[in-house]
């Protein structure tokens, strides 16, 4: 198991967890996703290696964006 943790801009509500999560969760390897909304902070544990251009691939049309590990 890899954890990944990265900083995200964007993130105001429980509604933004919630997609944010989901949207990464979605990646081929991935176990679980924790935001925090407050912080921006994401960590990922996953099988694999995650990629941040992965990640900001799947979060390419919301208002969330990857600005950081």
């Amino acid at each position: 198991m890899q954890t990944k943790i990265i900083k995200l801009s964007g993130l105001t509500c429980l509604a933004c967890k919630k997609i944010t999560e989901k949207r990464i969760n979605s990646l081929n390897g991935v176990k679980k996703v924790e935001v925090v909304v407050d912080s921006g902070i994401a960590t990922i544990d996953a099988d694999r290696e995650i990629s941040l251009s992965e990640i900001k691939e799947v979060l390419k049309d919301t208002p969330y964006q990857v600005i950081g590990e």
